[in-house]
Parts: structure tokens; C-alpha cells; sequence
């Protein structure tokens, strides 16, 4: 069976379970603070639950791409919703959120001596930005000690807007998620415009 995947699909495949496993991290936090009571079982009752397992015993083959495109969906609407019902009585539960998110960007950075190039690279490997034909992220700039690069299109918020949610937050989460990563490296994230992102090798302070 595993004859019909190629490596795009496992490399997507992981990007999906990593942004899962971000919602999950959210969900216990809703769950510890008992915010939106039964969230968990809400959320997979509406839009289903990832199935754990091995790719290749787990997808069809016969439709490799809708597969995935729906297991893309899937994980956007749930993180989605999640935040949107845990914020909805209290905006200022915001802060928890973020600060999850961050933790969970921690135990997840790439090594702290990674160069600004593949830092980049590990981003690609890990934050979902939709399908690899969606082509949402185009570099700009490169140098040794600073990469560029703007997301050209927002894949996001549609989630977010059929449930009448704030887009804006994906992208705060994201953020904070990314700041998470690289805190223990050389490398510092910066948005330094609408869309534009950076990243720049840290200035030593010492």
C-alpha cells in the first residue's frame, strides 16, 4: 500500500497531526479550566476526530489528495472552533490560549544552533498551510543571517469565518507559536508586515 505514497503526502500528513495535536493542547487547557463543558465531545461530534495510525494502513489510495484535502479541513475547523467556543463567553481567556500555545512551540523548536535557513525549512515541515499545490508562502529575501518571505494568500480565516469565529486569532496563535520554537536558538521570528514574516539570526546581547 505504501507504494502509492510518495513523501509529500507523509510530510503533509505530519503537518496535519501537528496542528491536531496544537487543538489538543487547547482542549486540555479548556478542560482543566472547565471552560465550554463537554468541548471535546462537541468538537468530535461535529467534525470528527484524526484517526492515529500509520499513514499508509489509514489513507485511500484511491484518493490520495481528497484524503488529505479533508484531513486539512478537518484539523482547521477543529482548531477553529476550539478557540472560538473557549473565547466566546470571555475574550480574555485569549492570554491562556496563547500562553499554551507557546509552551507547546517550546517543546516542539527545532536544534537551538539552527541557521536562519533552516529554520525556514523547519516551518515548512511543521505549521499546515493548506495543500503543497496551494503555494502559500513565497520567499522574498535571503541572506546568512535573515529570511523573508510573505503568505500570499489567507487559507485560514474561511474556517474560522463559517463558524463566526475571529480569523485574526489564528494568525495571534500562530505567532505565538512560532516565538515559542525559536526562544531557546539563535534565531528570532518577527512579522514586519500585513502577511510579511522575517526570520534573523539573534544579536548577541553579551
Amino acid at each position: 500500500m505504501s507504494a502509492f505514497l510518495g513523501p509529500i503526502h507523509t510530510w503533509l500528513y505530519n503537518k496535519i497531526k501537528f496542528q491536531d495535536a496544537m487543538a489538543d493542547e487547547i482542549l486540555h487547557l479548556a478542560e482543566e479550566k472547565e471552560y465550554a463543558g463537554e468541548l471535546r465531545n462537541r468538537t468530535d461530534t461535529r467534525y470528527g476526530v484524526l484517526e492515529k495510525g500509520n499513514l499508509e494502513d489509514l489513507i485511500d489510495t484511491g484518493n490520495i489528495h481528497g484524503w488529505l484535502q479533508e484531513k486539512v479541513s478537518l484539523v482547521e475547523n477543529r482548531l477553529a472552533y476550539v478557540v472560538t467556543e473557549i473565547l466566546e463567553p470571555d475574550q480574555g481567556r485569549l492570554s491562556e490560549v496563547i500562553s499554551v500555545v507557546r509552551e507547546f512551540g517550546k517543546r516542539n523548536s527545532p536544534d537551538k544552533d539552527v541557521t536562519v535557513r533552516k529554520a525556514y525549512e523547519y516551518l515548512e515541515s511543521t505549521l499546515l498551510n493548506g495543500m503543497p499545490c496551494d503555494r502559500v508562502n513565497e520567499q522574498i529575501q535571503e541572506t546568512e543571517d535573515r529570511l523573508v518571505w510573505k503568505q500570499t494568500q489567507d487559507i485560514h480565516g474561511a474556517y474560522w469565518a463559517m463558524i463566526h469565529g475571529n480569523g485574526e486569532h489564528y494568525y495571534t496563535l500562530r505567532e505565538s507559536l512560532m516565538e515559542g520554537m525559536f526562544e531557546g536558538t539563535g534565531i528570532e521570528f518577527h512579522q514586519i508586515e500585513d502577511q510579511v514574516y522575517e526570520l534573523r539570526r539573534r544579536l548577541c546581547t553579551e
